[in-house]
């Protein structure tokens, strides 16, 4: 019988300008004729049951029919779009859908543009999850044109592609590909965590024999524990619309340690080395699409392994962009920003070790841009409920990289920094005409006497006991401060290195 795989279907937004590859199966040595804008390609089923053409690139369009026929089968597909598509993954914080965003209620009420499109990946793990509970929420192409639909998208993803379809005038589509909760290491191959990050495969075997080997995937089949059919499930209902108080985590915990449910210390399977590439990513590649979008790394640092995140990042992206056959996709990505902890859980987080880790990918990895949201993050809330701000940070750098708009999109950075006696100098690039500061004085910033070894600037920095007092201004494109007391020897400079933290 012919199919398609299943992103494609009325609705979908296939990407302009580029080869647009479409696949499905069939019957073996069956001819497969696809057309598109007058456009007709044709491929042979092999002997697996499978097929792939490839169609020369489109032009931008609202309204378009796909059609896929063999000499005795038809398949029409209606209302599709081209234009721009990219690839939204990660963790909870791309997830993160519309129906808890901070700016919802201003969103619903212009949910009217069906030419903003969202498609959900379903979370899918292992081998017959996908069989064992209803996916129908998800594997579905749904347009930005009421509330009903617009909940369910990414809230990252939306105002992204909204801006994006704004200034370029164009359909746009997201594809979600993500999972809250979950390492990098579950989204690249296993067999590059092995090269890259073994301390993560060795911690899943030792996890793994310690719940019982194969009596373990024995056990998972069916389990109500692994059914994420359900986006809107009483976990996110209770904790993702708003910060709860402390009397209000307290009733939650209470209630969960009464059901039996402490999620802390599971196996999972999603926590699988290359789960998730296997069982989700494979399930979008090679769809022809601009560029990635990430939000991911809070899992890492909970996973003792914080060090190794700029390796294993940079191996996620050498993964991604080799399954879509094109080393240089861009790959657009988001900072974490400041934290303390979450559900009063007590436990400290490394977050400057993995935000020094996605500078150095940004530094590193060509055609790899990260953008800065550590003015929006909340000390007591891992998810922060403004999107709209970390979706319009990824859209400046889309706008100035991928689509070659003249704009600033960068966070001031470092250029230079230079000490006389007691004044430093510290000068900036990606400044606009002039550096800023809201308020009276720099938040986050904070000079110790001693330095930090090179081979150790990923820690807190938590070691520099002796903080000396300072006053700082703005003069053009540098910051000026002056310490308030005579030092001699060297001292460190820390910008935003504590676990929360909020820019200024």
């Amino acid at each position: 019988m012919l199919k398609t795989a299943v992103i494609f279907q009325n609705g979908m937004v296939l990407q302009r300008e580029k080869p647009v590859r479409i696949w499905g199966c069939g019957d073996p040595d069956t001819t497969v004729e696809v057309e598109i804008q007058a456009k007709q390609v044709s491929g042979t089923v092999d002997a697996n049951g499978t097929w792939m053409v490839t169609l020369p690139p489109l032009l931008a369009d609202e309204h378009q029919v796909l059609t896929v026929k063999t000499d005795n089968e038809t398949l029409v597909l209606e209302d599709v779009a081209i234009g721009e598509v990219w690839l939204a993954g990660g963790q909870s914080n791309m997830e993160f859908c519309m129906r808890y965003e901070k700016h919802r209620d201003q969103a619903f009420s212009q949910a009217k543009d069906r030419n903003i499109r969202f498609f959900d990946i379903p979370e899918v793990a292992y081998d017959g999850q996908a069989e064992e509970f209803d996916y129908c929420r998800q594997n579905i192409w749904r347009k930005a044109d009421s509330k009903a639909q617009l909940q369910y998208f990414s809230a990252v993803g939306y105002y992204f592609e909204k801006e994006i379809k704004e200034q370029q005038g164009v359909p746009v589509g997201i594809i979600g590909c993500n999972w809250g909760g979950t390492m990098a290491s579950a989204w690249m191959s296993a067999k590059t965590v092995a090269r890259v990050g073994r301390p993560f495969m060795e911690d899943w075997e030792k996890r793994l024999d310690a719940s019982g080997g194969d009596a373990y995937w024995e056990r998972q089949h069916g389990n109500p524990m692994n059914d994420r059919s359900n986006p809107f499930d009483p976990f996110a209902e209770a904790v993702l619309p708003r910060t709860l108080t402390n009397e209000e985590i307290q009733f939650y915990m209470e209630k969960m340690a009464a059901n039996g449910d402490d999620f802390i210390n599971l196996l999972t399977p999603q926590a699988f080395p290359g789960s998730l590439y296997e069982h989700m990513l494979k399930k979008a590649a090679p769809y022809t699409i601009r560029g990635f979008l990430w939000y991911q790394g809070e899992s890492d640092d909970d996973s003792g392994h914080g060090v190794l995140y700029a390796r294993m990042l940079t191996a996620l992206i050498e993964d991604w962009r080799s399954l879509w056959q094109d080393a240089g996709l861009p790959f657009l990505f988001v900072q974490l920003p400041g934290f303390k902890e979450w559900l009063n859980n007590g436990i400290q987080n490394h977050y400057p070790v993995i935000r020094q880790c996605q500078a150095q990918v940004a530094q590193n990895v060509d055609h790899a841009y990260m953008c800065s949201i550590g003015d929006v993050g909340e000390a007591l809330d891992i998810h922060p409920k403004d999107k709209k701000t970390v979706g319009h940070r990824l859209a400046l750098l889309a706008r100035h990289y991928v689509y070659g708009e003249d704009l600033l999109c960068e966070a001031p950075a470092v250029s230079a920094i230079s000490r006389e006696d007691d004044r430093i100098t510290v000068d900036f690039v990606h400044t606009g005409k002039t550096l800023k500061i809201t308020g009276s004085q720099v938040e986050a910033l904070r000079i110790y006497k001693g330095v930090v070894p090179l081979d150790d600037r990923t820690d807190s920095f938590s070691h520099l006991s002796c903080e000396l007092p300072f006053c700082a201004r703005v003069e053009g494109t540098r910051l000026m401060i002056q310490l308030l007391e005579p030092t001699d020897g060297p001292v460190t400079v820390a910008f935003a290195r504590t676990d929360w933290y909020s820019i200024n």
